[in-house]
């Protein structure tokens, strides 16, 4: 099981943010705890989720829960990060457009594997 540390929201009930280190929790270090990081994820999935209304939040597609994606508005790799404020929910139309410049590069393994 896998641990992160979290911002929790103000009755600090909920995480809205995950951190990438302890260093980094530190910014808010009176409403910070240690979660497991699937449960994190699906706590603020869910939040992301009744924040659209049932609503891609970019075309405005109705989407359920299970059929809307979460999307990063700044992708991790680039600065950003699993959070209420960086994350909209959006329809798998809407997912596939915003990584459409993504440049995926296949490793020897990946290919042999099938994946």
């Amino acid at each position: 099981m896998k641990m992160v540390w979290v911002e929790l929201d103000q009755e600090q009930r909920f995480p809205v943010r995950i951190f990438r280190n302890r260093k980094a929790a530190m910014v808010c270090p009176n409403r910070i705890a240690s979660w497991e990081h699937a449960l994190a994820v699906k706590m603020i999935r869910t939040a992301v989720f009744v924040r659209s209304h049932g609503h891609c939040e970019v075309c405005g597609t109705p989407v359920t829960s299970q059929s809307g994606h979460m999307h990063e508005q700044v992708h991790r790799g680039k600065g950003g990060e699993v959070s209420l404020a960086n994350s909209v929910f959006i329809c798998p139309t809407c997912h596939r457009s915003a990584h459409a410049d993504r440049n995926p590069h296949w490793t020897k393994k990946t290919l042999d594997s099938g994946e």
